[in-house]
């Protein structure tokens, strides 16, 4: 990700590690896969993102912020 929308505010990103997949178990059925990335923006804020399910052209993933780092 460029860039992303939390807290009202738009926030750049300067750096960005990942992506990280969590799929579901194999024995399970299948499911949206998130990838993770560990990224941190222009105001210093080290936050955990994911995307929910794959970018399509016709559909843009889904991106929502799962935590923060100290």
């Amino acid at each position: 990700p460029r860039r992303f929308r939390w807290r009202a505010q738009i926030h750049r990103v300067t750096h960005a590690e990942g992506p990280e997949r969590v799929a579901a178990e194999w024995w399970h059925a299948p499911g949206n896969d998130r990838d993770y990335y560990r990224i941190e923006c222009e105001a210093g804020h080290r936050l955990w993102l994911y995307r929910d399910g794959p970018h399509a052209p016709d559909r843009p993933a889904a991106w929502y912020v799962h935590g923060l780092f100290a």
